[in-house]
């Protein structure tokens, strides 16, 4: 059987590299566009990290692994997710169940970690150095002792705001700490791969996505970061060159010109009703004072007490719970998904839901009419490219999914929550209906934000060489890796095998997913052959 590596780059996009690889900046890139496959790869919609990294490991849709973010509004409190809220198995529990050895490393929405045949350090959503975040728990100690390195963790939104900080001030410190980051990952790799007699590997890069978020506007910081990558990448080709690769990441980027806050929206639309008139509240000025100095706060205190702290992630949650920032028994819609999702507030999915069923309809046509028909101020036209039903995305059947789901034209984004107006004093007098949406600056400094493709590329030698692939998606890289480990392809995914991509065509096999979780074995497409050549020589004699 092939060994098959896949090194995920979070957020790496085409357009860059492309651009690097005419210039001769990324030799390793080069080489593998010159002698593989490559093309962009299809992200989820929305485009976000949470989904469409597990829609890589699943090969399902958000609707049916049951990931849309990296939290779940349930009865209006959110929650971050965990990969217990995966509801289908990833590669490494199909590979486990067939024998076969994975080395898991830093792939998002992985923690908690659970037993498999290899190792797995989880990623991003781990919640601190102190959790449970290794298989086996030695693989742990080994990285409190510095075996691996210097490695650490990844926190959300906490690490926004120092991050954030540091772009500003110092950028070169910040990706100086990114590119340690995925160092620290790619040895991890490289050390285990040596130790473990596996079958399959994949670890994931994040050091792209933060710094496109928060150095997008900075050509040459951008290409110290994708230049890295290129050496990491090269570094484990180099200590793995018999292996098959696939080099994908999980959504691109694209330049933040323009942020819409949809529950500004809804709000002058009498959708959303906060509990206190943000024109009558004196806390308004508050809380937008002390968001002011904040950036002075987190430059005295340090990144790595900020991120971890339990405290203040209680605080986050807690403040993000819609019950504390909405009069839930007035209010009909609001946004969730980091702006991307709008939830109607049904009595049907909330306990203090106020739409009726045979209203629920009705109102989901109103929203969608009023976004789609939204227009930047500055420019007079439409930026919201389409309102999605649910179901239109993620399925009939899909596990809770988003009422509807915004997508917008390039260059815009959106965020979740409510906004004040940027000058405080304006608060005071201005008038619901012209509450403002759209913002021009993003309050945590983002300068990039994600586009709707991705990278892909394919390298070994069951590969064609120099072939573009034509608009693969997410959920094409579980089965098209399945397919060059000569594993049966589960018969629930969603994806589909790029044939067109091999030398020599596999031959597939299909299986019920659930015998995965049985105790019937499951046999290669190889055994399978060998059974039944066994079984004509019996016939013949």
């Amino acid at each position: 059987m092939k060994k098959v590596i896949i090194i995920g780059v979070d957020g790496a996009t085409p357009d860059l590299i492309n651009k690097w690889i005419k210039q001769d900046k990324l030799p390793n890139f080069k080489k593998i566009q010159k002698n593989g496959v490559y093309g962009k790869l299809k992200s989820t919609i929305p485009p976000f990290s949470a989904p469409a990294w597990t829609s890589i490991v699943t090969g399902c849709n958000p609707g049916k692994h049951g990931i849309y973010g990296f939290e779940k509004t349930v009865d209006q409190k959110s929650h971050l997710i965990t990969s217990k809220y995966r509801k289908v198995p990833a590669i490494w529990n199909y590979l486990t169940y067939l024998g076969k050895k994975s080395i898991i490393i830093n792939v998002p929405v992985s923690y908690p970690p659970v037993k498999i045949n290899g190792a797995m350090i989880t990623g991003l959503l781990t919640p601190s150095p102190d959790s449970d975040f290794t298989y086996p728990e030695s693989i742990k100690k080994r990285l409190q002792k510095g075996d691996f390195g210097k490695y650490e963790l990844e926190s959300i939104w906490l690490e926004d705001f120092p991050r954030s900080h540091l772009a500003k001030n110092k950028p070169d410190k910040l990706l100086d700490i990114l590119l340690k980051q995925m160092e620290s990952r790619a040895n991890a790799a490289i050390k285990l791969m040596k130790e473990i007699n596996w079958d399959f590997t994949m670890v994931v890069l994040r050091g792209t996505d933060t710094a496109q978020h928060f150095l997008f506007h900075d050509d040459t910081l951008l290409y110290k970061c994708y230049k890295k990558v290129d050496e990491l990448i090269g570094k484990i080709m180099g200590a793995e060159p018999e292996s098959t690769f696939f080099i994908v990441s999980d959504h691109g980027f694209q330049k933040i010109k323009k942020i819409l806050y949809p529950d500004n929206v809804l709000y002058r639309n009498n959708l959303l009703v906060p509990h206190n008139d943000p024109s009558k509240n004196v806390l308004t000025l508050f809380w937008n004072l002390i968001y002011r100095i904040s950036r002075l706060i987190l430059s005295i205190i340090p990144a790595n007490k900020i991120k971890h702290s339990g405290i203040l992630k209680n605080i986050l949650f807690s403040s993000a719970s819609k019950d504390k920032i909405y009069d839930l028994s007035k209010t009909k819609a609001f946004c969730t998904s980091e702006g991307r999702g709008i939830q109607i507030n049904s009595e049907d999915s909330y306990s203090k839901g106020i739409v009726k069923r045979e209203e629920f309809e009705n109102i989901k046509n109103e929203i969608i009419k009023i976004f789609s028909e939204l227009k930047d101020p500055e420019t007079g036209k439409e930026f919201v490219s389409n309102v999605y039903r649910g179901n239109q995305i993620y399925g009939k059947n899909a596990h809770n999914p988003l009422d509807l789901v915004l997508d917008f034209k390039k260059g815009y984004t959106s965020s979740e929550g409510f906004r004040l107006p940027n000058n405080i004093f304006n608060v005071l007098n201005i008038e619901k209906k012209k509450f403002p949406i759209l913002f021009g600056d993003d309050p945590v400094g983002r300068s990039g934000d994600h586009a709707p493709y991705g990278i892909f590329f394919a390298y070994g030698k069951n590969i064609k060489p120099a072939n573009i692939i034509k608009e693969p998606s997410v959920e094409d890289i579980l089965p098209t890796v399945f397919a060059e480990m000569d594993v049966a392809i589960p018969n629930n995914i969603d994806g589909k095998i790029h044939h067109e991509i091999f030398i020599k065509k596999p031959v597939i096999k299909t299986v019920d997913w659930k015998l995965y979780l049985s105790d019937k074995k499951i046999l290669s497409t190889k055994e399978m052959e060998k059974i039944n050549t066994l079984k004509n020589m019996f016939k013949s004699m």
